[in-house]
């Protein structure tokens, strides 16, 4: 364990992220078909990228939160001009979802929040608890050689920390695995693992499963996952990222 004070990585993440694109090429290789006839829960939704992106894979009953009306109020907007009229938006905490009644939904986004909880494990077995099939998390992670959580002591008022000043990084992929396997999800893969532009953080996107059979397709796509093959895969993914962004 160690403390870490830092602003927040999602600065320069941002820059150089799709929700849209992240979303068609991991769904796509995980369902072939589409999100057609599944439910999906957006943990700290942002402005609600990823719930279009679901809702144009064809993803039925969708919910979507944040902690700040900063964030939630694109949401509805986005919502309303895309006639997505299964998408609900509230402006809540992730605490806050055990009381709301909701049903289980069959894929979790649970992204950009783990690092900005006080008790992340427990943050992220709220929203394993409503989730039947697929959990994607992505987190800002700080390696170490020692697996654990680095203290971050972070803004409570900046939109793009948590709100709760306390918070923890993972140190890697190992940490994850362990968590998620205590959380009911014990099948992994990782997706993405990259290093941010500038500093020791990098950034990681995993995805889990109760039921192994759950990664058919995907284990067929990339078998190498997490080799030399892989890692030159992600690479070029990102470069060509920063350059769609770059201006004409």
């Amino acid at each position: 364990m160690g403390v870490r004070n830092s602003s927040d990585p999602d600065k320069i993440f941002d820059q150089h992220y799709s929700p849209e694109q992240m979303m068609r090429m991991l769904i796509g290789q995980i369902y072939p078909e589409g999100m057609e006839g599944r439910s999906f829960l957006d943990c700290a939704c942002n402005s609600g990228g990823h719930s279009l992106a679901a809702a144009q894979m064809g993803a039925g009953r969708t919910f979507a939160f944040d902690a700040r009306t900063h964030w939630t109020d694109q949401a509805e907007f986005l919502a309303r001009q895309a006639g997505l009229t299964d998408m609900s938006v509230r402006c809540c905490e992730l605490k806050d979802l055990p009381s709301l009644g909701l049903e289980p939904f069959d894929v979790t986004l649970f992204a950009g929040i783990f690092y900005h909880l006080p008790d992340p494990m427990a943050g992220l077995k709220i929203a394993a608890d409503l989730t039947k099939e697929l959990l994607i998390v992505n987190t800002a992670v700080l390696p170490s050689r020692r697996p654990g959580l680095v203290l971050n002591c972070e803004s409570d008022t900046a939109v793009l920390s948590g709100v709760d000043r306390l918070a923890w990084l993972p140190t890697g992929p190992a940490v994850m695995r362990e968590v998620l396997a205590w959380c009911g999800f014990p099948h992994m893969r990782v997706d993405l693992y990259w290093n941010y532009p500038k500093g020791n953080w990098k950034r990681l996107q995993v995805v889990a499963a109760r039921d192994p059979k759950i990664f058919a397709a995907f284990d067929r796509l990339r078998p190498a996952a997490g080799g030399w093959k892989e890692r030159l895969r992600i690479r070029a993914h990102m470069a060509m990222s920063r350059l769609r962004r770059q201006p004409a």
